[in-house]
């Protein structure tokens, strides 16, 4: 029922905003002090859909005040969610999509609420160089998600994401790796490497891992170590580059 509403409001848009216009001449902006919920709510939708993210937090606050137990107050809540994460305000964002959560337990929106409380740390995850504490919780979001709503349409597109950030996290630890084999310590670069294959071991990382865990101990002269971390990277990973330079190196020609 409420899809069905929501998508009957949409198609009044055009028709709305266009009588407002001439009513208000340039400004499509009924007085929002005397709106009732539902026009504020239209009037939020329009705004969201131009971009005019300020105009739309102050209609979509319009009808948690006016009607906060109406039939447009959950949906009010995930435009004010959209706008405030538009403009940088993921905080008040979260708390809006929180908000509608926990107020409307029962709307057919709270699945989505909760997605958007994911994209909410998602847009906020920084390069795989920086600070990696929006990602992991993003990721835990996405995964609480998937777990809660396993049917919900945006299940896709949250694995895909949890997929991305989670190479971003392997990528870090990679890198880490890397720079203690420029270093010369093949021991410390191992345990960067060994948790990448542990903890990643979806991601293209992990065979990339395992390739240097096998050359770090060939460097080592720990052949034995070494033909073990070839033979996994060709088992795990067959039709690689990885496989193909495992082949290669365990046989004694160049990588």
């Amino acid at each position: 029922m409420k899809n069905v509403k929501r998508s009957a409001l949409r198609g009044l848009l055009v028709v709305l905003s266009a009588s407002l216009t001439a009513t208000l001449g340039c400004s499509p902006v009924p007085e929002l002090g005397e709106a009732t919920a539902e026009d504020a709510y239209t009037v939020g939708v329009d705004a969201l859909e131009r971009e005019d993210y300020l105009l739309a937090i102050e209609a979509f606050t319009r009808v948690t005040m006016v009607s906060p137990l109406g039939d447009w107050a959950d949906d009010a809540l995930v435009g004010l969610g959209d706008a405030h994460r538009a403009i940088g305000e993921y905080a008040i964002a979260e708390e809006e999509y929180r908000r509608l959560v926990s107020d409307y337990p029962r709307s057919p929106l709270v699945p989505e609420a909760e997605y958007k409380v994911g994209l909410s740390y998602y847009e906020q995850s920084l390069p795989a160089e920086l600070d990696q504490s929006m990602t992991r919780s993003a990721i835990d979001q996405f995964d609480r998600f998937v777990e809660a709503y396993p049917s919900s349409d945006l299940v896709p597109d949250a694995r895909q994401r949890i997929t991305e950030l989670r190479a971003r996290l392997a990528s870090k630890e990679f890198a880490a790796a890397m720079l203690y084999v420029k270093l010369r310590d093949p021991k410390a670069a191992r345990l960067y490497l060994e948790a990448v294959v542990a903890d990643y071991p979806d991601t293209d990382w992990a065979r990339r891992a395992l390739l240097e865990i096998a050359r770090s101990h060939a460097s080592e002269g720990a052949t034995a170590l070494a033909d073990q971390a070839y033979d996994r990277v060709m088992e795990l990973y067959p039709g690689t580059e990885e496989a193909a330079s495992a082949r290669a190196e365990k046989g004694g020609e160049a990588p």
